[in-house]
Order: C-alpha cells, then sequence, then structure tokens
C-alpha cells in the first residue's frame, strides 16, 4: 500500500492532486490493483486566513513515468463511470455556484454576508 511521504521520488509523475488521505488511498488502492505502483506525496502549505492559517496543499498520487500514460487513463475511466452512474441515480441539484475559485470566491461569500448582516441590522434598528 502506498504510504504519504513529504518528498517526491525521483522519475515519478503527478497523475492526481487531491486534497484528503481518503481519497489518495482509494485512488493508490485502484493503481495497484491494475499492477501500478504509486506514491503519495503531501503538499504542507499554510496559508494566511484572517484570524488564523489553514492548510492549503493537497496530496499528490504519482507513478513511474513509464506507467504515467496507463495510470491516467485508468484513473479518468474510472472517474467518468462514476459520474454516470452518479448522474444517473441522483436527482437534479437546484444550488448556486459562484463562477469564481480561490480568494475570489471567499472575497464574494464573505460580502454576501456582510451585505446579509448589514440588511438585518438596519432592518431591525429602523423598525
Amino acid at each position: 500500500m502506498a504510504k504519504a511521504t513529504d518528498r517526491a521520488k525521483a522519475g515519478h509523475v503527478t497523475v492526481s492532486t487531491v486534497r484528503s488521505r481518503g481519497e489518495a488511498q482509494h485512488l493508490a488502492t485502484q493503481l495497484e490493483g491494475a499492477g501500478i505502483e504509486c506514491a503519495l506525496v503531501e503538499e504542507r502549505l499554510m496559508v494566511p486566513a484572517g484570524a488564523g492559517r489553514y492548510p492549503a496543499g493537497g496530496i499528490k498520487v504519482q507513478v513511474d513515468r513509464s506507467h504515467a500514460k496507463r495510470a491516467i487513463e485508468l484513473l479518468r475511466e474510472q472517474h467518468d463511470e462514476l459520474n454516470l452512474s452518479a448522474n444517473k441515480a441522483s436527482r437534479p441539484r437546484m444550488r448556486f455556484q459562484l463562477p469564481a475559485d480561490g480568494w475570489l470566491r471567499t472575497s464574494l461569500e464573505a460580502g454576501v454576508i456582510v451585505a446579509a448582516a448589514t440588511i438585518l441590522a438596519v432592518t431591525f434598528f429602523l423598525y
């Protein structure tokens, strides 16, 4: 079973970067089941945010350069199969998604919260 380390192996390439160890272990199990040896490399990056810091890195799933193409094809096939089965089984979601990511999304969310709080405060104090 692949174990997470801090350093990349020489001659290995990243085929996927995920946020959780569980997801990384799941991908490693799939790849090793297909006969592709892999390594998990943790990125430990702390990003300042407001009053504290939060981890922003991820866990890289790496395979030997000679197996990279086959590993990517395998992961892509399994991802497509998972999406097809999830789309058939799930109801359509009526959820608003911001067309932004990272700091821009966080800024927009904070702006919405501040605007909602201002409207509530004005409503309670004036009436």
